[in-house]
Parts: structure tokens; sequence; C-alpha cells
């Protein structure tokens, strides 16, 4: 993880930039405290998985998919799908 500076991130800004698309975050600091720029990829993963762990009955749902074996899962064939 790439931290640095509030003025190394003004000077190198396109370096800081291609960084947090490379790691997916840097973190920035200064006097008043730190942020974090995020990859459009990684805030997309936040929010998908806060939306994920808000609702109440997907985590059971997961939890229970996680318990069940590949081999009793059903086979779908996707080409007569679409």
């Amino acid at each position: 993880m790439t931290v640095v500076n509030v003025t190394q991130a003004r000077n190198d800004l396109y370096q800081v930039v291609d960084e947090a698309l490379t790691e997916g975050k840097v973190i920035i600091t200064s006097k008043k405290g730190n942020v974090v720029l995020v990859s459009e990829d990684e805030w997309n993963e936040v929010m998908e998985t806060m939306y994920v762990l808000s609702d109440p009955d997907t985590l059971p749902a997961v939890e229970e998919a996680r318990k069940t074996k590949t081999a009793d899962l059903e086979t779908v064939d996707w080409k007569h799908i679409l």
C-alpha cells in the first residue's frame, strides 16, 4: 500500500492516480488527517460488499451456499439460456 503526504500527492498527481489504479488505493496524509484515494473498481467492490452485508437475507444465503458441495450443484447449460 502506498502512503504519500499531501504535498507529494499534489506534485505527482498523475503518478498517485496511476498507483491507485494499479494497487487499488493510496493513503494521502496531511496535518489535519488522512484520506484514501481508491480506484473506481475498488470503490465499486466496497459498495457491493456493503450492499450485500446490509441485506439481512443475503448473508444467511451466502453461508448456506458455502456449505454446499460443488458436486451437489445443478449444472446449467448457458448456451441454451441465451
